[in-house]
């Protein structure tokens, strides 16, 4: 499934306007910089502050969505927001840094020192939690499904956890990481995803307060299991028209609301890095 949807992924966004020219302008006149903190962080707040749920998708193995969780949660709590992040790890495998909040209870956890085998259990995803661990106005949880659960469709299981966060913290912003699949706000393959399942969730009412980003890119490396075990991989999407219509390195971009896609917008960068993994 993770080959055939990075393939999907890198050829291009699903359902583009067909007139180029016009989506070019679009994103000139919409995207948001995030390679430049000093102009853009206010610009950014701007973007997301309306959202309580925003959901952050990736092919795992790289850094550079992990790095846009802890901005965003910086970005946030400056404004005097508070914020949870949420996390695709099995709370089991973190017991230790539950138990003891510790940065070294962090990584010799079960899941950072023995999981490693779907590019999950990196130092970018790690440095998430030391980084934010001791700001009082951000809350880290864990929401992937535990060994002793028996579930049919693990994204309905996933969705139930990060339902019950929103509803512990309803004035809180939430932000979650995970694989670029779950966060999918249309069916795929016919199934519904974690994110859909939030976005139709009536008691949660968030259908317009959710935001769903994949991270979209021009080339570089992944560390990350297609098949075949965890394995280091060279990526060229080639020029796009997100690369080509600004020389920013990274922006976001919100699609418009009329426009049928999978997600909500993009976290675009230039360039994709392969995370190290912590056990290795």
């Amino acid at each position: 499934m993770i080959k055939k949807l990075f393939f999907i992924l890198s050829v291009g966004i699903w359902g583009l306007p067909a007139n180029g020219q016009d989506f070019a302008s679009y994103i000139r006149n919409n995207a948001v910089r995030t390679d430049s903190l000093a102009t853009s962080n206010n610009q950014v707040y701007n973007l997301l502050s309306g959202f309580k749920l925003i959901m952050i998708g990736e092919m795992h193995g790289t850094n550079e969505p992990a790095k846009l969780v802890t901005q965003l949660a910086d970005i946030f709590t400056s404004h005097n927001d508070s914020v949870q992040i949420g996390l695709e790890i099995p709370a089991q495998l973190m017991n230790q840094y539950l138990n003891n909040q510790t940065d070294e209870n962090i990584y010799t956890s079960d899941f950072f020192a023995k999981s490693s085998q779907d590019g999950r259990a990196s130092h970018a995803w790690a440095e998430i939690i030391s980084k934010l661990n001791q700001d009082s106005k951000v809350k880290i949880f864990f929401y992937d499904i535990d060994s002793n659960e028996s579930v049919v469709s693990r994204d309905s299981l996933m969705y139930l956890k990060i339902k019950k966060q929103i509803k512990l913290f309803p004035h809180w912003k939430t932000i979650t990481l995970s694989g670029n699949i779950h966060n999918m706000i249309l069916p795929y393959r016919d199934t519904p995803r974690m994110a859909l399942y939030l976005m139709k969730d009536e008691e949660l009412n968030i259908s317009k307060k959710t935001c769903s980003l994949n991270h979209f890119y021009q080339s570089g490396t992944m560390l990350n299991n297609t098949g075949n075990g965890l394995k280091m991989r060279e990526i060229n999407n080639g020029p796009s028209i997100y690369s080509q219509s600004l020389d920013f390195y990274s922006y976001l971009l919100l699609f418009p609301e009329n426009h049928t896609e999978r997600y909500n917008g993009i976290y675009f960068t230039r360039t994709v890095s392969a995370a190290k993994m912590v056990s290795h």
